[in-house]
């Protein structure tokens, strides 16, 4: 015969099976929604984007916010000088400030259009750099992909045009020289200077 300490051992653990076997199957608890990052007030936002050009050209260019999602932008306030101010709309939010033919490429690089509108070369200004996709190998890319890496731009300016690596002799890759010509063999080839645009206010 079983002793009575015997008997309720063995229900006791009939008992507690279930409940362990329970609390075992229950799902890890999903992690926590990433906060979003906060929006810039409008005050916010033109300070960033003068950021971009000296004073004497941000402080009377237009601001502009760029919505890639909606390939749409806004203006949050009118300039008087030809110039416009905004943020690159990635994960950089770096500012910059382009001439009119300028922003027409700027604008339309960023709300997806397949090719720049402007014939004729812009120019735009990045006082606080930027950042930009590369491969591997070592080349520049629009977008990231796999095996792609993040690379941080100093200070520069840009003529934005379609610039051809094999008639212009300029090499598409950064380098000691300071000016290559980035996306080449794409509709946004351009030219990149590696110089801080406070350099050229004088």
């Amino acid at each position: 015969m079983r002793s009575p300490a015997a008997s309720c051992g063995v229900l006791c653990a009939l008992l507690v099976l279930p409940a362990i076997a329970h609390t075992q199957a229950k799902p890890p608890a999903a992690a926590p929604a990433p906060t979003p990052a906060p929006v810039m007030s409008e005050a916010q936002f033109i300070t960033a984007a003068e950021g971009a050009a000296p004073a004497t050209i941000s402080g009377k260019a237009a601001i502009v916010r760029i919505d890639a999602a909606k390939k749409a932008t806004t203006e949050v306030r009118a300039g008087t000088n030809g110039f416009t101010c905004s943020l690159i709309p990635d994960e950089s939010n770096a500012p910059f400030c382009a001439d009119k033919n300028g922003w027409a490429w700027m604008s339309a690089a960023f709300t997806g259009q397949p090719n720049p509108p402007n014939t004729v070369p812009g120019i735009a200004y990045m006082g606080k750099g930027g950042l930009h996709f590369e491969t591997a190998t070592g080349d520049i890319v629009m977008m990231a992909g796999p095996g792609t890496k993040t690379v941080a731009e100093p200070p520069h300016w840009m003529l934005l045009s379609a610039i051809d690596p094999a008639t212009s002799g300029l090499p598409t890759k950064p380098n000691a020289g300071g000016a290559y010509i980035m996306f080449a063999g794409t509709p946004y080839a351009h030219v990149m200077i590696y110089q801080n645009p406070a350099m050229l206010a004088k």
